[in-house]
């Protein structure tokens, strides 16, 4: 904190100063230790009571000199410490508290690596959806700026690719992570180093190449995304099929509550062997299947679009539905 510093350095000047024109005091006018350093603070207060005044030509030499750098470190000094309530430097101080505190604290949360344009609109999902997250970036002055418009935002300032600086964000306790910094090599090393700490950690890189997609993978990504290419066919769709889409982000819209999800079916789930008719999904978690991936045993899958109440749930069927939070929660409890 650049306003922090200045004060310090303040002080310190002060201080020194003010030792000094008593260690000269004391020589020239032959006072003690106590009796100098009282007239050099009520000298530098402007308080003046006049009972001790210098006698001698270097005793009153010193005082000019120590009133004219003493008043130009006190009007430094107090600057500075205006400036820092003004800039509202101390509200940020205790936010800044408050979110070490919070980063102990935290975990089952996403890590953001990268507060650039597609970081910030993760962060901006991640608030709407009040899902717990970590910045890392390594400008400090993009940091400070967001802080009213991200309430929940938590960073940590560093390198990402650094285990220091991961460990720091709490990536060995994190369920998630999200590179999207400049460079695709920078987005490999970060989820080389991610893994590392936390294998289970599930990890999206961000590929501004499509060579790199693969590399990102290879590297330990979970998944890895192109934004131009997903961007590309984003306007595509809303070329060719607008009703559609306009319908889902309405649909999404009119209720920040409702999400889409990927859910596996446990080898230990009651669901197991049994049909979705004989399930009952619907009536017990108001849940909506969209689709079922099956895995078949050569490797392959097969997808079940809208699928038919008499398909048999087995184990390890990923299952893609849409409902609210908390309907959500009751399946992946039937599902566990």
């Amino acid at each position: 904190m650049e306003a922090i510093k200045q004060i310090k350095i303040g002080i310190t000047v002060i201080g020194v100063i003010i030792l000094l024109a008593s260690l000269g005091l004391m020589r020239y006018e032959n006072w003690d230790f106590f009796t100098a350093l009282y007239v050099t603070i009520i000298t530098i207060t402007t308080v003046g009571y006049g009972d001790y005044v210098p006698q001698t030509i270097k005793g009153k030499l010193i005082t000019v000199g120590y009133i004219i750098f003493g008043a130009g470190a006190m009007a430094y000094t107090f600057g500075s410490i205006a400036g820092f309530f003004i800039e509202g430097r101390f509200k940020e101080i205790i936010y800044l508290k408050k979110m070490k505190s919070r980063l102990k604290k935290m975990e089952d949360h996403y890590i953001i690596c990268g507060f650039g344009k597609i970081g910030k609109v993760v962060a901006k999902k991640f608030e709407d959806a009040n899902v717990p997250y970590v910045v890392i970036d390594s400008d400090q002055s993009i940091m400070e700026s967001p802080l009213e418009q991200y309430p929940h935002l938590s960073y940590v300032i560093g390198d990402a690719s650094s285990d220091e600086i991961l460990i720091k964000a709490g990536a060995h306790k994190a369920k998630g992570l999200i590179t999207a910094v400049n460079s695709d090599a920078d987005n490999a090393f970060i989820t080389i180093s991610a893994k590392e700490i936390n294998p289970n950690i599930y990890i999206v890189a961000k590929a501004d190449k499509d060579s790199s997609v693969d590399k990102l993978i290879k590297a330990g990504a979970d998944r890895a995304v192109s934004p131009y290419d997903i961007g590309g066919l984003r306007i595509a769709e809303l070329s060719l099929k607008p009703e559609i889409l306009d319908f889902v982000s309405t649909l999404m819209d009119a209720s920040q509550d409702m999400e889409i999800g990927r859910y596996e079916v446990s080898p230990n789930s009651k669901v197991v062997g049994h049909s979705l008719y004989e399930c009952k999904i619907r009536q017990t978690t108001g849940t909506t299947i969209l689709a079922i991936k099956k895995i078949k045993e050569d490797g392959s899958d097969d997808i079940i679009i809208n699928p038919e109440s008499d398909v048999i749930l087995k184990e390890h069927d990923i299952l893609y539905v849409f409902g609210t939070k908390e309907q959500l929660r009751k399946l992946k409890e039937i599902l566990l």
